[in-house]
């Protein structure tokens, strides 16, 4: 199947036959690494898939104003696609490929160079970057994440404006009032029928306390009315002023928010901004599903150069859970609550922030346990982490959430920087 596709630009100085021979030197490594070859010079070999990123591989020098034709033809620059540029070591690529980016971020636009080595082979793990990158960033620019009541009033450095996040990012917030979700939730229960019941995701669960069958009732009419909400509002994403939901009407979103999840519905708590672009991102950018928690506690050990954190929430995807129970939501003892427990191993910490959405932090880190201590949120998880990375989470924090996806992604992350930035 293929991943990408590439066309290729060469000098009008070498005939067709030249070309083939030179161009078969590198199909094979790119056939292997998911390449589809869409054109050579003005010649259309297959039909164009807009869904697959297009890079330009740079035959040989002289192509500088080819390569801005389909540059422009595909609108990368305006709509800030990624340009990749394929080079290789001869027939003066690489210098028509340098030529090609330096025009290409003089008008503002985004792009890189990856080379092959002598044999010809480009580097799997920097194409892989580059295809995930590209698709991420066309992704968020059609995302529509739905801001389903204002941020909590305590987020305070996490409710930036949604003209910010589509400058930054992209994607379009979309406010939804949370009275629009509450007149939803009436409508159900008004219904004989009411809303599909949990219980199969009680049947799985390790135990089943403090929370009651009317707490599981109103949460599966929560997520009804929240799946409502999604294909109304034609959503690929949403964030929940849950605690309205608490004060309203005594249940919580915790197990709707769980579920949409892992219907591949990226769900935060809180109404926080930051949190579901970055749960969102992530989900573009590495195909996994993320966890939004609480920083706990962090203790650093600078001699050892690590450091500990405990994170915790109410809410989890249930697909990143070994087990889990269902208890009530800690704060308040209402509704339900999930009591997960993570699988210890490697996993990525990310977190967006500042006035305009334009700082990143992140690290790497591996879960070390999941503890289920009173006086914290349910779902809990131990980590390690780099002690500076710690550090700099306290010294300059980007705000109260953290965002948990299982795996090392910082390779990715920094590609997809990388770019964005440029």
């Amino acid at each position: 199947m293929a991943l990408f596709q590439y066309a290729v630009v060469a000098s009008i100085l070498h005939d067709e036959k030249q070309k083939r021979d030179l161009l078969s030197k590198f199909e094979q490594a790119l056939t292997e690494t998911g390449g589809e070859l869409q054109s050579v010079g003005a010649h259309t070999l297959c039909p164009r898939d807009v869904n697959l990123p297009l890079f330009i591989f740079i035959l040989t020098g002289g192509t500088e104003a080819e390569a801005m034709q389909i540059i422009q033809k595909e609108k990368m620059v305006e709509q800030g696609t990624p340009v990749v540029l394929l080079a290789h070591p001869s027939q003066n690529s690489l210098p028509a490929a340098m030529e090609i980016l330096a025009k290409v971020k003089q008008e503002s636009g985004k792009g890189l160079i990856l080379q092959a080595d002598a044999s010809g082979a480009f580097d799997p793990a920097g194409l892989g970057h580059s295809i995930a990158v590209s698709k991420s960033l066309r992704t968020l620019q059609a995302s529509r994440i739905g801001l389903v009541g204002k941020p909590s009033d305590w987020l305070i450095a996490s409710s930036q404006h949604p003209d910010i996040a589509k400058k930054t990012w992209g994607l379009t917030l979309v406010d939804i009032p949370f009275a629009e979700l509450m007149h939803d939730i009436e409508v159900i229960r008004a219904k004989p029928e009411g809303a599909p019941d949990f219980q199969g995701l009680r049947a799985r669960a390790e135990f089943f306390s403090e929370a009651d069958e009317t707490d599981m009732r109103k949460s599966a009419e929560i997520l009804q009315a929240l799946k409502g909400i999604v294909a109304r509002y034609r959503l690929t994403a949403l964030t929940l002023r849950c605690f309205d939901l608490v004060l309203q009407d005594r249940s919580t979103g915790c197990l709707a928010l769980s579920a949409l999840a892992d219907a591949g519905i990226d769900a935060g708590c809180e109404g926080d901004i930051p949190s579901i672009i970055a749960l969102h991102w992530m989900r573009s950018l590495t195909g996994m599903t993320g966890w939004m928690a609480n920083p706990s506690r962090i203790s650093v050990d600078k001699e050892k150069g690590t450091a500990q954190a405990l994170i915790a929430h109410c809410t989890a995807p249930r697909s990143i859970l070994s087990s889990y129970g269902l208890r009530s939501h800690f704060e308040s003892g209402l509704g339900v609550a999930i009591a997960g427990i993570i699988p210890e191993g490697p996993v990525t910490l990310v977190r967006i922030g500042g006035k305009e959405l334009d700082r990143v932090w992140f690290s790497e880190a591996s879960v070390i346990g999941s503890p289920r201590q009173e006086g914290l949120c349910r779902t809990q998880a131990m980590i390690t982490l780099p002690a500076a990375r710690a550090e700099e989470l306290l010294e300059n924090p980007l705000g109260n959430h953290l965002v948990m996806i299982r795996g090392d992604w910082i390779q990715r992350i920094e590609a997809f920087i990388r770019l964005w930035q440029s």
